[in-house]
């Protein structure tokens, strides 16, 4: 298959990692794929040296004549947009041009269900939903649209390194207020005094200030030498490969999340809130815990549960690797895609 991907948001986003993953996939399937997106996005650096046939689109509606006659003379048999806005240059762009259009659908707010939002959905092949949560909304706001439940796959680790016997927790997320870092803080007071030999190291990007902030934070609650913030860590892997049981704090938002299959994938129980995307992820009391977002004491509880019982810890960490290996691999995700992408080809109209 020829597959163009649209993609426009610039920030390093969990759907920009999604769109990345699955052409990246396909591509080593021996499909065709080609990446549209803005110059100044963090994906299309990634597309090009990923060997993708990637190409700048900054204003695509000031150029829908010109890119009309790029996807006609590249043969293009399918376009899959990956936000609103490119749904809809997409849609624009295969009129008249028998080209089937996807929309993955990566943000956990409401589906609008107004008159535009219909219109557009019914000129869209088909949606992509990344959990259970948005294929509902979809369904819901498109009562005639299909809608294919496909959860993202990473690559595994090189190395699977055995859980360490130091009571390390990891927090592996960018310094965003939705990522939940003040109530991990808030767990680690409570947790501390009953088991006070744990130590929390969180990474993840940021800006200076942001980073500044939390460790003079960590000084002013008399953290220092049981909380350290790392800042951005070159190989995530080798950080989670340091920590006996992995975080997700997130308050929100989630519609995809690498970090929780990266703990699954490393072997570490993981403790994450029942957010978005991580309800379909992780296996309640078989591959960590859930909790309610912003609830520290509830933070705490799960966590002081898995260090008191290092067994049940080891469990989770293994069940955790097995579900990441069964549901979650780059392979099964390129392989689930591909099959909605050909069933979303039959019975289009040859092109003339």
């Amino acid at each position: 298959m020829r597959i163009l991907h649209l993609h426009d948001e610039t920030w390093d986003s969990g759907i920009s990692h999604y769109a990345l993953t699955v052409a990246c996939a396909l591509q080593k399937k021996g499909h065709q794929v080609y990446f549209w997106a803005p110059m100044v996005s963090h994906s299309i650096a990634k597309a090009r040296h990923a060997g993708l046939i990637a190409r700048d689109v900054d204003f695509p509606w000031f150029y829908l004549h010109s890119l009309r006659c790029e996807i006609k003379k590249a043969k293009i048999e399918l376009m899959n947009a990956h936000t609103g806005s490119t749904q809809s240059a997409a849609v624009a762009l295969s009129l008249g041009l028998n080209i089937p259009v996807l929309r993955t659908r990566g943000d956990i707010r409401p589906v609008s269900a107004n008159f535009l939002s219909r219109a557009l959905a019914s000129k869209t092949r088909g949606f992509i939903a990344p959990n259970d949560a948005i294929r509902n909304q979809l369904s819901a706001a498109f009562p005639q649209a299909r809608v294919e439940l496909i959860f993202q796959g990473i690559p595994s680790p090189i190395d699977v390194l055995p859980m360490p016997k130091a009571p390390v927790i990891g927090l592996l997320a960018r310094l965003d207020e939705v990522k939940g870092h003040e109530t991990w803080l808030d767990a680690v007071m409570i947790l501390r005094q009953q088991f006070p030999h744990a130590r929390f190291l969180a990474a993840g990007g940021g800006s200076p200030e942001k980073l500044s902030r939390f460790r003079w934070q960590v000084d002013a609650l008399g953290l220092k030498g049981v909380v350290d913030f790392l800042g951005h860590v070159v190989d995530p892997w080798a950080f989670m490969a340091r920590c006996r049981i992995g975080v997700v704090a997130s308050t929100d938002s989630e519609a995809v999340c690498r970090a929780a299959l990266e703990w699954m994938a490393m072997g570490r129980p993981l403790v994450a809130t029942a957010v978005g995307c991580l309800p379909d992820l992780l296996a309640d009391n078989q591959t960590g815990l859930l909790i309610a977002p912003n609830d520290a004491p509830a933070m705490a509880k799960a966590l002081l549960r898995l260090l008191e019982n290092p067994q049940t810890a080891d469990e989770f960490g293994v069940k955790g690797k097995q579900r990441f290996e069964q549901l979650f691999s780059v392979s099964r995700f390129a392989d689930l895609t591909e099959k909605f992408y050909e069933e979303s080809l039959r019975n289009i109209p040859p092109r003339r």
